[in-house]
């Protein structure tokens, strides 16, 4: 069971947010400009235990749900049923469940890899599911006025453990390992309101080659948005869709 909570304000830590800023005074206004770098962690490695404790039921589970997670004015979204099981959306994992017993089924959360970018401890896997089951969007990023913009920069991915072993000896239910021209797909799109600013797709697995690492995926061209969505697509029905999100930069620019 995933616990029901609705951090309001600051995620505790648990997003990091690394800014540098400028504030200046022309002709009344004051400016704020920066990158917010979206960690999964807290910025303080001294802090983990007590993070881990908080978030992941006393350390004892290694990913935590919730409606969503909050940093500044922006927050990366989840759903959950009424019963508190993740339905869709972003989970936040622990490095704990990064590699998979060599007795088990590797679960769905467990990245294909030692750990978060750059070996950090902490990343959020995302979960695609029928439209019924997600929320609006997956990221919320609004800006305070017409003045100001938060522009996505960079995103880093990789896949799951489940993910690349579907595609190398199948799932067992139709269509065995990937071949020439299978894939699973991530797409990244921009909203501004209800239009549509740009989308940014990668693939995770091309045929018989997934991505073994984390890989810096290039967001500036989605310009100046209040949302992002992110989707999972396949050619194959049984692909299990799901990936691991890590270090989202968003240029923050804030003018009042």
């Amino acid at each position: 069971m995933f616990k029901k909570m609705i951090i309001r304000g600051a995620f505790l830590g648990a997003i990091a947010l690394a800014a540098v800023s400028c504030f200046s005074g022309l002709d009344g206004q004051s400016k704020y400009d920066g990158h917010a770098r979206l960690a999964f962690e807290p910025a303080n490695p001294y802090e983990w235990e007590s993070f881990v404790n908080q978030f992941f039921n006393e350390g004892k589970d290694t990913v935590a749900a919730y409606p969503y997670f909050t940093t500044g004015s922006i927050s990366v979204c989840a759903k959950l049923s009424d019963d508190d099981v993740f339905q869709g959306g972003f989970a936040l994992c622990r490095g704990v469940d990064t590699l998979a017993a060599a007795d088990r089924k590797p679960s769905y959360f467990a990245v294909f890899d030692k750990g978060g970018n750059q070996g950090s401890y902490g990343y959020v896997v995302f979960h695609d599911t029928t439209a019924t089951l997600m929320p609006e969007h997956a990221v919320l990023v609004p800006v305070p006025n017409e003045q100001s913009s938060n522009a996505p920069t960079l995103v880093f991915v990789q896949n799951v453990q489940a993910t690349v072993q579907a595609a190398r000896l199948g799932t067992g239910l139709a269509g065995g390992p990937f071949g020439a021209g299978d894939h699973l797909t991530l797409t990244v799109t921009g909203y501004k309101g209800t239009a549509k600013t740009g989308e940014k797709s990668v693939a995770l697995i091309s045929g018989t080659e997934p991505l073994k690492e984390w890989t810096e995926v290039d967001l500036s061209g989605l310009g100046s948005v209040d949302a992002l969505d992110f989707h999972l697509s396949s050619n194959r029905d049984d692909m299990p869709l799901y990936c691991c999100v890590d270090d989202l930069v968003i240029h923050v620019t804030e003018i009042y």
